[in-house]
């Protein structure tokens, strides 16, 4: 099936910055909105909470408590650092195997290779020693036998790992302080997290934080229980400054700052600790010598211990059946204790089809899960988590950072998105690290983006579980997944292997679930103009959210065939082809579940914990067959016609049309495409809104042809008269075309006009409606790019509230006068709702 509205930039639009002068005029209006937002912030009769202290969701809902961990990090006490524990292991990256679903670990936002700075001024880094020692080993070696000199190079590597792993051990959470620290603060041990920052974080060379953005429509939306101190008016205030005044958080700000610390500030740089990576917080309840004893605690100590008895032959390798076992058990008692749970940072394990080729393992290889909230007004559940903030097991060849553009387009787009009614991930902050480089095409200023979720679960989370055969993992996930996500409150949980509890079938409602919030999330994109750009598995949401904004792009100047992503050469994830891979994600779901479908189908019932497990591999198949027999069909039928169904809804809203009739997609939006083609998308639909008003004023009729034709030509061209622009931009047309062009629209004009006229509804109160679905301002790439740059350059602060503010409230008449607006603040507004720079020379890429 293919869809319409694709638009892609043709238009260049010079711009040039503007002066210190313009961005303070700005301010007044961005400053204006944050005292707003701050003040009813304050007011609220929720109680209000540091970012630390937030509730965690009941401890019978938490991820960590319902999936199975790495091995290597088997508790949230693994993240403290003792004496054994080697932190290296989190950072390196490894498979990850054994049924994992996630890894706990903490954030570290340095560069990668890691090069640790001198204690002091003066003395050497770490690597810097080590590369003096190795050219000294050249020049005393040459009287050493060959065997000599490799006893001599293995005892040097062993030592330069211990000395990398003791220096990592001081980056993260000292056994000294885990519990001691959350003794001392009451409400940390009672409802939420104690923050802890490690010796190394506040060495003067670990980097400093610069809060650039807080979201007040995230807050609002998700996170009303959030107190962000003084943020608003501190981020405000330092729009364009430089030097350590400008640093809300990190060594930098410590240096700054007094002894004494009014309670809204504390907030502020809490807040900005924690988004920016620095500040680790966890809660582990256990005394520093329990935690040096416990095999559980440090990074791997078990895991290595185990390993190492295995390969000295003391200990056998447990078969694998065994140690799902065992597994199983260890998650069920997890389950039994879940209030007295620790509670830690961690990155999700899954794998995925890339550009449709199967990749294998990926997971979060920058993105850390801090915790899991509710809004305690709607109860919706929201996971906060950052991305930048360092390297995990899944990290690859990367190094776990993100550059300041990358974290500003997600910021912005994620807002712009919740703004236009799209399913979505929310931003709440970003923060830029400058003393951090990040290389990619260049060297690029680093920053972190605190995003928000209600899952970061996605299809390549059972994808890396059904490609292992680790079908109990893909089973207790899936289990997780309808009962807590999706609220299927029948589905059984766990239980004991071989326990006869009734378990009603769940896997065909899941995957059925996944499928039509994602062909709704789908259709408004495709009605919005908006392009992924990366629609790999392991980017689609379970739970339908657009997640994973990178190379990103809301179409220009409409074409089916637009890409916005740089490396998508082949054009797989063009806007036209975004229903089609919609569509390939979630067969590929099927495919990872399908041996479960398939025992649902025989035995009318969900498996039990142990009975995938004691399943052949023939009966795995046969299942898998069954599946594909009676079941792939339908689900497809079933993601394609709710795809259609949203699509045609939400184009009917931005048509102004309430009624369906059964031609609407042939008749009526099919043609508006081609009518499209070439204009620029968003601003055509915007100005349409008009039509109904002036209908209206004209006196026309449904059966008044010569007037309808009339009032059709004069919207058209447009009449300077009554102040009426044209309908569109012929300008941006080739002039061979512009005749063909007025034609198709006067045609396509006049259905729709005696559409709306058959409704009979008031054409003011249709102009009103159409402006509240069809945006003024969209994100274009070219805004997205010149507020990047503003900042890094002069840290504009107040251009991003200010846009910000544009994406949030996208519908407003942005760039017309208004009492309190400036001429130039006017001026500012209009170019950023211009077609601008155009698409096709400013398309992102995947490395972003």
């Amino acid at each position: 099936m293919v869809l319409t509205n694709t638009v892609a930039a043709v238009r260049t639009s010079s711009s040039t910055y503007r002066t210190r002068a313009i961005t303070n005029r700005l301010s007044i209006a961005s400053h204006s909105l944050h005292t707003s937002v701050l003040r009813a912030h304050t007011n609220m009769r929720v109680r209000r909470y540091d970012i630390l202290n937030l509730p965690l969701v009941p401890a019978s809902e938490r991820l960590t408590v319902n999936l199975l961990a790495d091995p290597v990090t088997p508790e949230p006490r693994s993240i403290v650092s003792v004496p054994d524990s080697s932190p290296s292991l989190v950072r390196r990256s490894r498979p990850v195997g054994h049924g994992s679903h996630f890894s706990f670990l903490s954030t570290l936002p340095l560069s990668f290779p890691y090069d640790f700075p001198p204690e002091q001024e003066g003395e050497d880094s770490l690597g810097d020693r080590h590369q003096k020692e190795l050219e000294q080993d050249d020049t005393d070696d040459s009287q050493l036998t060959a065997e000599q000199k490799k006893l001599k190079i293995e005892q040097a590597h062993k030592k330069r790992m211990q000395e990398v792993e003791h220096m990592l051990q001081r980056y993260e959470v000292q056994a000294s302080e885990a519990a001691t620290s959350a003794a001392a603060d009451g409400s940390a041990s009672s409802t939420g997290l104690t923050g802890h920052v490690p010796p190394r974080r506040r060495h003067q060379h670990f980097p400093s934080a610069r809060l650039l953005g807080v979201s007040p429509a995230a807050l609002r939306d998700c996170l009303p229980h959030l107190d962000v101190g003084d943020a608003f008016q501190w981020i405000q205030s330092q729009t364009m400054s430089a030097g350590p005044s400008s640093y809300s958080s990190g060594p930098m700000a410590d240096a700054a700052s007094s002894d004494t610390v009014a309670p809204d500030v504390a907030a502020r740089k809490t807040l900005s600790d924690f988004v920016s990576g620095r500040l680790i917080g966890a809660r582990i309840k256990a005394s520093p010598q329990e935690l040096d004893n416990d095999d559980n605690a440090g990074y791997g100590t078990k895991y290595m211990r185990l390993r190492e008895k295995v390969i000295k032959g003391e200990q056998k390798e447990e078969p694998p059946a065994d140690r799902t076992l065992r597994r199983l058990d260890e998650l069920e008692r997890k389950r039994a204790a879940a209030d007295a749970t620790d509670y830690a940072p961690w990155s999700l394990c899954y794998a995925g089809h890339q550009f449709g080729v199967w990749a294998g393992q990926l997971g979060d290889g920058r993105a850390f899960t801090l915790m899991e909230t509710k809004n305690p007004e709607t109860s919706q559940r929201w996971e906060i988590q950052l991305k930048g903030a360092g390297r995990t097991p899944y990290s690859r060849f990367a190094d776990g950072l993100a550059t300041l553009s990358s974290s500003v387009r997600e910021y912005l787009c994620s807002e712009a998105m919740a703004a236009l009614g799209i399913p979505t991930s929310r931003a709440l902050a970003v923060v830029a690290l400058p003393e951090l480089q990040v290389a990619r095409e260049r060297l690029n200023v680093a920053a972190i983006t605190t995003r928000l979720c209600e899952s970061w679960l996605r299809i390549g989370s059972f994808q890396i579980h059904s490609s292992r055969s680790e079908w109990e993992s893909v089973r207790i996930l899936g289990e997780y997944v309808s009962h807590d996500l999706f609220g299927f409150n029948d589905v059984v949980k766990g239980g004991d292997v071989g326990d006869d509890t009734h378990r009603p079938v769940w896997v065909q409602r899941m995957v059925e679930e996944v499928a039509k919030r994602n062909a709704k999330t789908i259709g408004l994109w495709q009605v919005y103009g908006f392009m992924h750009g990366v629609m790999n598995t392991d980017n689609i949401a379970l739970t339908g959210h657009t997640i994973d904004y990178g190379p990103y792009a809301f179409m220009d100047l409409y074409d089916e065939g637009q890409i916005c992503n740089h490396s998508d050469g082949e054009g797989r994830y063009a806007y036209r082809l975004q229903p089609t891979m919609g569509v390939f994600a979630i067969r590929e779901l099927l495919n990872a579940v399908a041996p479960l479908v398939g025992f649902e189908l025989e035995h009318k019932r969900a498996p039990a914990p142990g009975e995938l497990l004691a399943a052949s591999e023939a009966q795995i198949d046969e299942w898998r067959e069954l599946c594909d027999d009676e079941y792939s069909k339908e689900l497809e039928a079933v993601f394609t016609s709710t795809l259609l169904e949203q699509w045609k809804q939400a184009y009917r809203a931005r048509l102004g049309l309430t009624k369906e009739e059964g031609d609407d997609k042939t008749a009526l939006i099919d043609p508006l495409s081609g009518v499209l083609s070439d204009l620029d998308f968003s601003t055509t639909l915007r100005r349409l809104c008009q039509l109904p008003a002036l209908l209206k004023a004209r006196g026309v009729s449904a059966d008044d042809e010569e007037k309808l034709k009339d009032v059709v030509a004069a919207f058209v061209a447009g009449d300077p008269n009554t102040g009426l622009e044209p309908w569109y931009d012929a300008s941006i047309l080739p002039e061979y075309i512009r005749s063909q062009k007025e034609t198709q629209a006067r045609t396509w004009l006049s259905t729709y006009a005696r559409r709306l006229l058959q409704e009979g509804r008031d054409g003011d109160q249709v102009t009103a409606e159409m402006k509240s679905k069809n945006p003024r301002f969209v994100l274009r790439n070219w805004v997205t790019n010149e507020v990047a740059k503003r900042l890094e350059d002069f840290n504009e602060t107040e251009v991003l509230a200010k846009v910000l503010e544009m994406a949030t409230q996208p519908f407003e008449d942005w760039g017309l006068p208004r009492e309190g607006k400036s001429k130039e603040e006017v001026e500012e507004e209009a170019r950023w709702c211009s077609l601008g720079r155009p698409l096709t020379g400013n398309l992102p890429s995947c490395s972003s």
